[in-house]
């Protein structure tokens, strides 16, 4: 039965911020779920537990529209490639989709836990730092072109740290542009192609949570009016962090998050040990 004091707790300004916070922190190599985790542990309008996943999962699935509208021409560029192209693109993404499949109970697990969402900013820390140190130079070709250039190891190893992507705290867009730069892609290969891979999971998650009935749980707890602004928001600041990441990526600068995700880890360690 719905939470009737639900709709309350997240009004219209909440809801925006929710999306925001999501539309930002998505595309930017930060961990989106792990910024909600920190929100809805610290009692930011905060949800019955039992609506936090489909809440998160609603604003992941306007990111996905934003994904769409920025990489449209990757998009189509990557619906024109070869076998051996799709072949590797499976192997980017298959190993996340299988290990979000029969992993849920621990990544809600670690969510939980503010010593494991800590542990996870440690992670995407030093994925960031490596990744940073081993950059390459930007790519001469056109995107739609390198796409084919894809390795069968530069893929597998985005489709093995993208597993990691599914805790709070590994944030997806980092991992992936993390193991892409690692593998020797050059920064912005490494982003479009984070950004192709993400889009099945990404609408995977949505599909699966609409069918298991947890969007209709919460348009009845919420109201369509919070969810809509919620989404938009998501939506339109998501665009502009992928712009941003662009931006960034393109001069070199992961260190920066690196070192974000590092005080986030502290943050996250701090308040498990105050008992938030």
């Amino acid at each position: 039965m719905s939470d009737p004091q639900a709709a309350t707790e997240l009004g219209y300004g909440l809801a925006a911020f929710y999306g925001v916070l999501q539309g930002v922190t998505e595309f930017l190599p930060v961990s989106s779920s792990g910024h909600l985790k920190f929100a809805h542990r610290l009692g930011v309008g905060e949800l019955p537990a039992d609506l936090e996943l489909p809440f998160d999962v609603m604003l992941h699935a306007a990111t996905l529209v934003a994904i769409v509208v920025a990489f449209s021409r990757e998009i189509l560029a990557a619906a024109a490639r070869s076998r051996r192209f799709y072949f590797r693109f499976a192997l980017a993404i298959v190993p996340a989709g299988l290990a979000g499949l029969f992993g849920r109970d621990l990544v809600t697990a670690v969510g939980a836990s503010l010593y494991g969402i800590g542990a996870s900013y440690v992670l995407s820390a030093v994925l960031l730092g490596v990744a940073h140190k081993r950059m390459q130079s930007p790519v001469m070709l056109p995107i739609a072109d390198a796409l084919e250039g894809i390795e069968t190891r530069q893929a597998g190893l985005i489709g093995g740290l993208q597993i990691f992507a599914l805790l709070p705290g590994v944030s997806r867009s980092g991992s992936t542009i993390a193991a892409g730069l690692i593998g020797g892609l050059p920064p912005e290969l490494a982003v479009a192609y984070s950004f192709l891979v993400g889009l099945p999971l990404i609408a995977g998650a949505a599909a699966k949570d609409a069918l298991d009935g947890g969007f209709s749980r919460l348009v009845d707890a919420v109201g369509v009016g919070p969810i809509s602004v919620a989404f938009v928001a998501s939506l339109v600041s998501g665009l502009g962090s992928i712009a941003l990441l662009k931006l960034v990526v393109g001069r070199r600068r992961l260190d920066l998050f690196a070192g974000y995700c590092g005080l986030l880890a502290l943050v996250a360690f701090a308040l498990a040990l105050l008992g938030r």
